[in-house]
């Protein structure tokens, strides 16, 4: 009985389950993306984010940040008529390989929130219904090959919006 208890406990939970730098990046696991939903207020996505935003407009908001000694990430977040209607997200890190695994720690935690995704033109998009926007899309991409150079970063793109087709 004890020794299960002590594994039990040593086991990571929630986001830590996935590795340091997705638990960094993702933030929170509310929401599709850091805590934030399509259709969220922009004094409350730039509120919660806590930190000053890199670039800001009424449309716009834009965030660098660090990945401890692994990287760097960006986030943007665009507003349309004062609610988020799409997020993207760059994720630097400085092995391609690295990039390879973090991008297999995204894709297991999005098809364990989202169901299976597909592969549409190199992307892995899941399609997700929403009341207000209809179908939202999440595209999840690692494009540490176009780096051509040896020992080239890693970098994974995320980008979360409506499908208006």
């Amino acid at each position: 009985m004890v020794a299960l208890l002590l594994g039990s406990c040593s086991q990571p939970s929630g986001l830590a389950a996935y590795g340091k730098e997705f638990e960094q990046v993702m933030h929170s696991e509310t929401g599709v993306f850091r805590g934030f939903s399509l259709g969220d207020k922009f004094d409350s996505v730039k509120l919660s984010e806590k930190e000053t935003p890199m670039e800001t407009d009424s449309g716009y908001l834009y965030y660098e940040r660090k990945l401890d000694t692994a990287g760097t990430y960006n986030i943007t977040y665009n507003f349309t008529d004062n609610q988020l209607d799409e997020i993207q997200s760059d994720i630097y890190l400085h092995s391609a390989n690295r990039a390879e695994e973090v991008f297999g720690k995204f894709k297991s935690y999005f098809d364990e929130h989202y169901g299976q995704s597909q592969n549409q033109q190199g992307f892995t998009v899941w399609t997700v219904k929403s009341q207000k926007y209809g179908t939202v899309r999440i595209s999840l991409s690692d494009e540490s090959s176009n780096f051509t150079v040896d020992k080239a970063p890693g970098k994974i793109s995320l980008w979360i919006y409506p499908d208006k087709e």
